[in-house]
């Protein structure tokens, strides 16, 4: 089967499904259990999870070592439906399975106006795409087999696709304290990134009594990059603090390792290239009362400057990211101390996708199975003081997609509208611990 055709081609390379959490296309921004019970972390100043949200508020901490730790379980129910118009029907496929592992660690030292901070933590991917009855990708894929064959064999079975991501980056920063009211941050990270892809489908049905033949396609890819990471906060008064966050563009060549090819779509040593997009970030929060503060996070995310190359001949070979278009987020969250010992806290939130040609992105593999579009999520929890030193964190997140359809450019000449609907659910537990 190593003579398959362009289009079978382009619909298996650049594989990237596992973008699967929460936020935009690559960047995640659900990364402590206090962001799951919030939803707004961006000009918090109460625990060491802000290392990723606002370094330079760090230095309101108490003097001594900071240490936050959480764990995130992610249940996903991405799906897709559509007919192909060949008498099967309208076919239906969805995600199975949950994502139990989205783990966090930072760390941060704070002395007189002085913080050192470090932290290992995932920017992006963190799921699971798991199809085991197979997707649109899979179906397409051997039709364009089946057609290769020169009608050798007539139908497919034992579909199946797997698909991972996880961008596991670590960093390490400084924060000073000009005065009362400035503080400023310095940090560099390293983000290490592997994606991973398993997919199938088996040829049967021979006319001419051909044994069937099972197709498997089994590849990694991994990248490398540093950026930095610059931030400010600001409190003017004692009721209001406010931060900027500025995360640079981080360049990314996945590298292809090809372990199985039935299909002669990969080269091995390939490199093709998905930088993670620059950030913007800035925040508010503004103390009510002695029990009650308001929180406001804004974010936008500069996918377009970002390479992630060019797609098919299908859309012309346009760049991905030129047709995905930036993306932004809101969302404001309530914290009200409701005992000493206990906070609670919940938030709402919405991420704004702007594209500039969304059927065209779709036709890159894996976006069908992972919905990628506006979403909204409400989030709701509480801190619990167990102890003088140590805090613990419980979160819910709730995220909702509206149902869609999508034009599958890749299935021409067939006319073939996709409909696609998502939700996901996010249970967090965190310890904060402050020494």
């Amino acid at each position: 089967m190593k003579k398959t055709n362009k289009l079978l081609v382009a619909l298996i390379m650049l594989f990237s499904i596992g973008k699967t959490s929460f936020a935009q296309m690559d960047n995640l921004a659900n990364m402590s259990a206090e962001w799951v019970r919030t939803g707004a972390r961006n000009a918090a100043t109460d625990a060491s999870d802000i290392v990723v949200y606002n370094p330079a508020g760090l230095t309101h901490l108490s003097e001594g070592l900071h240490v936050n730790f959480s764990n995130q379980t992610l249940f996903r129910n991405p799906s897709h439906s559509y007919d192909l118009g060949m008498g099967q029907g309208v076919k239906s496929f969805s995600q199975k399975g949950a994502d139990p592992f989205l783990p966090n660690l930072y760390a941060a030292y704070c002395k007189n106006k002085w913080s050192v901070f470090t932290g290992a933590f995932i920017t992006g991917g963190g799921g699971t795409a798991n199809y085991p009855t197979g997707s649109i990708t899979t179906d397409l894929i051997g039709l364009q087999a089946l057609a290769g064959t020169g009608g050798a064999y007539m139908d497919t079975k034992d579909q199946n696709l797997k698909a991972s991501s996880m961008y596991l980056t670590t960093t390490l920063g400084m924060t000073r304290a000009i005065n009362k009211t400035f503080a400023f941050s310095f940090a560099v990270r390293y983000l290490a990134a592997k994606n991973a892809v398993k997919a199938g489908v088996t040829l049967t049905s021979s006319p001419i009594d051909m044994p069937d033949m099972p197709l498997y396609l089994n590849y990694e890819e991994s990248a490398g990059g540093m950026g930095a990471v610059v931030a400010m906060n600001v409190t003017p008064c004692a009721n209001l603090n406010m931060s900027v966050r500025y995360e640079s563009q981080v360049n990314l060549n996945f590298e292809t390792k090809t372990i199985t090819d039935d299909l002669g779509a990969t080269v091995n040593g390939q490199k093709n290239p998905r930088d993670l997009p620059a950030v913007f970030a800035f925040g508010a929060a503004y103390k009510v009362n002695n029990s009650m503060s308001l929180y406001g996070d804004y974010m936008y995310y500069f996918q377009k400057n970002a390479n992630w190359g060019n797609s098919s001949m299908v859309t012309n070979e346009k760049s991905w990211s030129s047709m995905a278009g930036d993306a932004s987020t809101a969302a404001m969250g309530v914290q009200y101390i409701v005992t000493p010992k206990v906070t609670a806290s919940m938030g709402f939130g919405m991420t704004m996708y702007a594209y500039n040609d969304k059927d065209g992105y779709y036709t890159k593999p894996g976006t069908f199975e992972s919905v990628q579009d506006n979403n909204s999520n409400i989030n709701m929890g509480f801190a619990w003081k167990v102890a003088k030193i140590v805090t613990v964190n419980a979160g819910y997140m709730h995220t909702f997609w509206a149902k869609n359809q999508i034009k599958a450019l890749n299935a021409q000449p067939l006319d073939v509208n996709v409909t696609v609907n998502n939700s996901m659910n996010v249970v967090a537990l965190g310890v904060d611990l402050a020494f």
